[in-house]
């Protein structure tokens, strides 16, 4: 049987086959913007071609896919989401809009126009209905279904195609919320509805407001293409099961995503934080900075001493979503990322992508403005006849006609600009990293960049120096590795409930109710796989605050709730609060806000196999001397064949190594080692 895992980004969907015996095989399709269920039956097709196998022999013997992708994130940034209408509870429509009357910092100081906020659901489009539920969960007023008709009327008139019903305190007591959304369902067929009590049972009407809004205008185009994905591979023979990587680092099933579609945003970049801890194991690093660069973002985030970092809250642009999500912070630097001339004059280089399609002008499919992987190809860096395993062809001269566009106006040669534009992209890179290491108080030093993803290779040692790291570490199917990653990910789900109380005030038997409330919620969700409560492995934790503190902290809770484990808890926030921000307040009260389950399924994770180890020497794998643009000149640089490449193998830049689906550069001053897992380690030799 094999296992299959993809994931499709902005320009590539990656794909991942794994055989009975481990070994593991990398495949690449060009995304298929419009129907993106085509470029996953093209990179498995890929597969079953390599396997000497139609898709549908490859599929029918295929036991589960898990897959991870970019669509729900790519509709939010681009807001082309499904029109979605919300329905509220009279004197709360502008909620979604005020957003805490927080000032988002989104923008640069240098810009000379800021454009104003758009929320998702236009103002037009946020009704009002009188319904009222109390602060302590009572119902002082029943839903005004005659209302609630002229709004359906209203909303079958303006072709509204999803309904996010989003009342006050339903946290608390979410009968109103059920009662409406049941009466729209029934009203209004064929439109998405859903309700915040379902997506996000906490505490903070703009927090559960706003992700239960996102959730919604996701829901037609999630739905969409999951069921037709699901249809399609149905229609080659797939019978196994098809599971998809949600933001938090679990996997659900279909109709799980299609319930709450929120939990698909960050889909495919969240899991390789995962493939790091699980990297961890087998080399000596436990802190690692990723850098996943594609051909459209440059995706970095964190794990430090072999754990993820996860937010409860996380702004995506200028909205917030209420769930639990790995760290990622993306920008707009890739392999299609455009290089232009900005108003002052000088040379930037994205955000602004030429994506799949047309792509960069050296694919030869109508694009002419020049882009990273335009300058990397007129560098020497990339070889024009062996992208992507042959299976497309570059072309040269369309790359340097396109960087002349920014080299004359600049006053640079060809390949002077294109050297600016490498320079600049991975200098975008190093600053994106700085956002989540160094101004969240970690020191570089202390860390490891793993370069991932398609253009990962590429830059990955060069952002390395530049931040002035000592390692840089190329994994092997670093291409794929988000990927990849996936065959570590269980399947799981976060919960959480409201509780507010001071420590001294908490009531176990309550705390014990809602535990039990949520244990319920997770036996019903996991009933779709067959396992019952006693094959679940189980987190609790608690979100704490000092009283009229506006941040929270996580901390674990004891399986049994007691007065004597209270009172640690107490002692163990002020150790947190103090490890966190440098002080403590033991002085002021403590406040309990929300409990949080996390329930998993362990499934079978992939391990690891090693390659052929050979000596130091590595020069078998040399398979060229070539022409490449290093330190400011042309040089002769040696090309090493990495699948030629031994364990314990080392050789020194300046070099490049190529794969069929990667191309890594090795500047000046950096050693390599190959491990025994076929990963490379570039370490820093020279100051």
């Amino acid at each position: 049987m094999y296992k299959i895992c993809i994931d499709t980004g902005g320009t590539f969907t990656d794909c991942i086959i794994m055989e009975e015996n481990n070994d593991i095989h990398e495949f690449k399709a060009p995304t298929t913007p419009g129907e993106f269920s085509q470029g996953v039956i093209d990179a498995i097709t890929y597969g079953s071609e390599y396997f000497g196998l139609t898709l549908e022999e490859l599929l029918k013997e295929t036991e589960y896919i898990i897959h991870g992708t970019t669509v729900a994130t790519n509709a939010l940034v681009e807001h082309t989401t499904a029109r979605t209408a919300m329905i509220t509870t009279e004197g709360f429509r502008d909620i979604v809009e005020m957003r805490q009357c927080n000032k988002i910092e989104t923008h640069s100081i240098f810009e000379g126009y800021i454009p104003p906020y758009v929320p998702y659901v236009e103002r037009r489009y946020r009704y009002p209905v009188a319904e009222r539920t109390r602060p302590n969960g009572e119902v002082a007023r029943e839903v005004d279904f005659a209302g609630l008709d002229a709004i359906i009327e209203d909303i079958k008139k303006e072709g509204i195609e999803a309904i996010a019903v989003c009342f006050i305190n339903s946290y608390l007591n979410p009968e109103n919320e059920k009662k409406a959304t049941d009466y729209l369902r029934e009203k209004l067929p064929g439109v998405y509805i859903t309700n915040s009590a379902t997506v996000l049972p906490k505490m903070g009407e703009y927090e559960r407001f706003s992700t239960c809004v996102i959730s919604a205008c996701l829901g037609p185009i999630v739905e969409k293409y999951l069921t037709t994905l699901e249809r399609r591979l149905k229609e080659y023979g797939f019978d196994g099961q098809l599971l998809i990587v949600q933001s938090n680092q679990f996997v659900q099933s279909v109709p799980s995503i299609i319930n709450k579609p929120v939990y698909l945003s960050n889909s495919g970049p969240s899991a390789g934080p995962v493939g790091a801890v699980k990297l961890s194991e087998v080399l000596p690093e436990k802190n690692y900075l990723i850098g996943d660069m594609g051909g459209t973002t440059w995706d970095a985030s964190l794990v430090f001493d072999a754990k993820v970092s996860l937010a409860s809250t996380t702004w995506l642009g200028d909205d917030l979503i209420g769930i639990k999500m790995a760290e990622v912070l993306s920008i707009g630097a890739g392999g299609g990322s455009i290089a232009y001339i900005n108003p002052m004059g000088l040379l930037s280089v994205g955000p602004r992508s030429a994506s799949a399609y047309p792509g960069p002008a050296c694919y030869q499919r109508g694009g002419t403005e020049p882009t990273v992987t335009d300058a990397a190809l007129t560098l020497g860096f990339i070889n024009p006849d062996n992208f992507n395993g042959g299976k497309l062809r570059l072309s040269k001269d369309r790359a340097r006609e396109a960087i002349k566009k920014v080299a004359d106006p600049l006053g640079l040669t060809i390949e002077e600009a294109a050297d600016a534009i490498f320079t600049t992209v991975n200098h975008n890179m190093a600053d994106g990293i700085s956002v989540i290491s160094t101004r969240k108080g970690y020191d570089i030093r202390d860390f490891s960049l793993l370069a991932v993803g398609g253009g990962g290779p590429l830059c990955g040692a060069s952002v390395a120096n530049v931040l002035g790291m000592n390692r840089c570490i190329i994994p092997k199917f670093c291409a794929s590795f988000c990927a990849k990653s996936m065959f570590s990910l269980d399947i799981g789900r976060d919960y959480v409930r409201s509780y507010i109380r001071n420590f001294d005030d908490i009531v176990p038997e309550e705390v014990e109710a809602l535990i039990e409330d949520m244990r319920a919620e997770a036996a019903k969700d996991f009933e779709y796989f067959g396992v019952t409560l006693d094959q679940l492995k189980f987190e609790l934790t608690a979100d704490a605050h000092y009283a009229n503190q506006y941040h929270e902290l996580e901390l674990e809770l004891p399986k049994m709730i007691t007065r004597g484990k209270i009172e640690e808890m107490k002692a163990g926030f002020h150790k947190v609060h103090k490890d966190t921000f440098t002080f403590d307040l033991p002085w002021v009260p403590i406040q309990i806000v929300n409990i949080r389950m996390t329930a998993r399924f362990e499934g079978d994770h992939a391990n690891m196999n090693k390659i052929p180890q050979g000596t130091a020497d590595a020069t078998h794998a040399i398979k060229e001397m070539r022409e490449a643009y290093v330190d400011g000149k042309f040089q002769q640089i040696p090309i090493y064949d990495g699948d030629k490449l031994l364990g314990d193998n080392k050789f020194s830049g300046p070099c490049v190594i190529e794969q069929n689906t990667v191309t890594a550069v090795i500047p000046s001053g950096n050693l390599v080692t190959v491990s025994e897992f076929g990963d490379f380690i570039v370490d820093r030799v020279e100051a």
